[in-house]
């Protein structure tokens, strides 16, 4: 680096002016080289030296280099988004709790993007410590960004930490998930990453039942009064998205456990088939609804053929198809349509006994869902991954074993698309567009297929 005493380039501009036959003429503007010495203290005059052309070298070498550069725009933004996620992860560890908040928010949006494993792999400790110490420490914003950014960075730290990162960052979301001290909506946020977190990466059962047990004291809150009438108190109403998130956690956690083993569960240990029909009757209509979904995971999962479960559609048939056909006028407009194309697909599995087959594009595979099981995963590593879900379905082994694809991506499926002129992908993604509303409108009217999506 110069001194305070080296020249400093200062590059300005003259007009040159020239007479040509009589002719006034104006040049363009020429820059001109200069080089001024800074005064020092101890020197009280200035002077100039002689212009050196090596200095034009460095400047054209310069502006070369930066060329050069960006031709390559691809492993650019490679190397920036790369240098952003390390910044972000620096960030971490600011002072200010809002700061700290921002980070991570900014490392989700960051995950969701690319598959970065190459690079958190050295940074498995720091993260899981930033983490777990949003979740006991911070205030709501933060603790609610890093439960949102958990599932993210458990697949994106590779398969050798995953352990260990489990093994810190669970407990502590399970302890925000009932900590009363925060907000509805971080609890909410919570146990939706908890669950996600357990249905890929948990192989102990009894580490899942244990969060399936604290799952069902959260929405035994919606449960019916002794009498047998509704909670319609303003805290069942504000507690409904917690409780339907845990509701939904404990159904896609019950879709882990064998056939037997959840006949066993129902049977013996709460919630049973029949307390879970009383949360048809909740007045949150997000419980309702998450009730529906969960008695049908289960009734698929456990009951079958099984004759301690025969009252199970006699009983809840009337009450089902009752929620498919609402029309209560005091419920708002756009409750009843979601609920009633709800529970219309709940109704005709529990009369028919089949699932609607449905196909999801996730980069270059394609997800079939023909259970509600599978509904159930796809639904919540979907809202938990975000965009993630498809730059991570490549690379992560437990989210492809989830989404029950081959153990290797068809990565070469993606290629013939890409050879594909802008009309060719526009004719293509419309008569896929026109396929899918074709399918929807069979089993529903317009209203309910547009509010479905």
């Amino acid at each position: 680096m110069r001194s305070r005493g080296d020249l400093v380039l200062q590059l300005t501009f003259a007009c040159h002016h020239v007479y040509f036959d009589g002719l006034y003429l104006r040049s363009t503007l020429l820059p001109i080289h200069k080089k001024v010495i800074q005064i020092r203290p101890s020197e009280h005059r200035r002077t100039e030296q002689p212009y050196s052309s090596d200095e034009d070298a460095g400047i054209d070498m310069a502006c070369s280099e930066t060329s050069e550069r960006s031709d390559q725009p691809e492993d650019d933004s490679e190397i920036k988004l790369e240098e952003k996620v390390l910044e972000i992860i620096d960030a971490l560890s600011a002072r200010a709790n809002a700061a700290r908040a921002a980070a991570l928010v900014a490392l989700k949006n960051s995950l969701q993007r690319r598959y970065l494993a190459h690079l958190l792999c050295g940074q498995r400790v720091t993260l899981a410590e930033h983490v777990t110490k949003a979740l006991r420490r911070g205030k709501d914003g933060e603790r609610r960004a890093a439960a949102a950014v958990a599932p993210l960075l458990a697949l994106q730290i590779g398969e050798e930490g995953t352990e260990e990162f489990m093994d810190e960052v669970r407990p502590a979301l399970a302890a925000a998930a009932v900590d009363k001290s925060a907000s509805l909506d971080t609890r909410t946020e919570c146990c939706s990453s908890l669950a996600v977190l357990c249905y890929l990466l948990e192989e102990d059962l009894t580490e899942i039942l244990e969060v399936m047990r604290m799952f069902e004291t959260i929405f035994s809150g919606s449960y019916l009064k002794g009498d047998g009438s509704v909670k319609v108190s303003g805290a069942a109403v504000e507690e409904g998205a917690w409780h339907a998130a845990a509701l939904d956690g404990w159904a896609l956690l019950l879709a882990l456990t064998e056939p037997t083993h959840a006949r066993a569960l129902l049977a013996e240990r709460p919630p049973s088939f029949r307390r879970l029909a009383e949360l048809l009757d909740a007045c949150s209509l997000e419980v309702r609804m998450a009730a529906g979904g969960a008695l049908a995971v289960a009734h698929e999962r456990a009951c079958g053929d099984d004759e301690r479960f025969a009252w199970a559609e006699d009983e809840l048939l009337p009450r089902l198809e009752q929620l498919a056909r609402d029309s209560h006028k005091f419920r708002a407009k756009r409750d009843r349509k979601l609920q009633r194309a709800t529970f219309r697909d709940i109704l005709k599995y529990f009369e028919e006994g089949s699932v609607e087959e449905e196909r999801v594009r996730v980069g270059g595979d394609t997800v079939t869902l023909c259970s509600w099981a599978t509904r159930s995963a796809y639904g919540a590593l979907a809202a938990a991954l975000g965009a993630g879900l498809v730059a991570l379905a490549p690379h992560c082994a437990p989210l492809r074993l989830a989404l029950q694809l081959s153990p290797h991506p068809a990565l070469d499926v993606i290629a013939p698309q890409a050879k594909l002129n802008k009309l060719q992908r526009h004719l293509q993604n419309t008569a896929a567009c026109k396929a899918r509303t074709v399918a929807r409108n069979k089993s529903r009217d317009k209203r309910s297929a547009a509010l479905a999506l």
